[in-house]
């Protein structure tokens, strides 16, 4: 039953909406099933409920990947929200259980319906995340590296880098966008600079250009932010487009004692709901993107 209700609910938010109802509300309601009808078993407890929510989860996952509606790498993300969710989810099918009557000699009381109407009231509730559509809020990355070289070395290598030959590593290993090079047409406020991922090429007009010190862009086109992983040769879900959406970027070169202090900051918004739980992990992405960019130019730059 927490099965079939996870894979209508997660096939409807994939067609509708990825908001609350989709990370909080699918996880919480699917527990509630897997415990109430757990409580059924003689000798149930909550950690066999818990297990019995947490296997409809990964099922519901599974049966995601099967169906192409998202890929692993999205999954497992949302998975450790998804098993906390699950706890108050159990605690409060036991308490509808044991307030339906079921589990006593004095028979049945009604109040079971409740569970009844739990599940219809999900399709509203999708509606309503839907049209109430909240605005993403505008974050801000900021990373920064130590060069052992000239500032003015450094800027040639931040409007335009060779190509990186470094294989990615960490989290930019499992489907997450990584950069590759960048180049750079015309010089100046106007130029178009292009910051080539793996996915496509970010284009970057330049709105800022004070040599060698500041290089401010804004960001007129995104290629998808990961390529997931799936048992299907391409798949292409909604999360992959507008979600993830970066908007202005900045170079700023600091020249102390001889060595260049270079920072990179990127402003983006992460239109996925709860941010609370979302937002940090999308922060630590665009860190580790910074990371392997800052890191190329820093390695050019000593080495030349």
């Amino acid at each position: 039953m927490s099965l079939l209700v996870g894979m209508l609910g997660l096939w409807l938010c994939v067609k509708i909406t990825l908001g609350w109802t989709l990370f909080v509300g699918l996880p919480f309601l699917m527990a509630v099933v897997a415990a109430f009808f757990s409580y059924f078993q003689k000798g149930a407890h909550f950690l066999h409920a818990y297990t019995n929510a947490i296997v409809a989860q990964l099922a519901t996952g599974v049966a995601a990947i099967l169906f192409g509606w998202d890929g692993a790498f999205c999954l497992l993300m949302a998975f450790p929200l998804s098993a906390l969710l699950a706890l108050p989810g159990v605690a409060f099918g036991y308490l509808l259980f044991r307030s339906s009557g079921w589990g006593s000699k004095n028979g049945r009381n009604g109040s079971h319906f409740l569970l009844a109407l739990l599940i219809p009231m999900f399709p509203g509730l999708v509606a309503f995340d839907s049209a109430r559509s909240p605005v993403a809020p505008l974050r801000q990355v900021v990373t920064r590296v130590i060069i052992d070289a000239p500032r003015e070395r450094v800027w040639d290598l931040v409007i335009a880098f060779p190509k990186i030959e470094t294989p990615p590593t960490g989290i930019l290993r499992w489907g997450v966008a990584y950069p590759v090079e960048a180049r750079i047409e015309g010089r100046g406020p106007g130029a178009l600079r292009y910051c080539t991922f793996d996915t496509g090429s970010f284009v970057e007009p330049i709105t800022r250009w004070e040599e060698p010190s500041l290089l401010a862009f804004d960001v007129t086109e995104n290629p998808p932010p990961i390529r997931e992983i799936s048992i299907w040769k391409e798949i292409d879900p909604p999360h992959l487009h507008g979600r993830m959406v970066s908007e202005h970027g900045q170079f700023k070169l600091d020249e102390r004692e001889g060595k260049t202090i270079l920072e990179g900051t990127t402003w983006y918004r992460h239109s996925l709901f709860p941010q609370g739980y979302w937002g940090p992990l999308s922060d630590y992405i665009i860190h580790r993107i910074h990371e392997r960019v800052l890191g190329h130019i820093r390695d050019e730059a000593e080495k030349r």
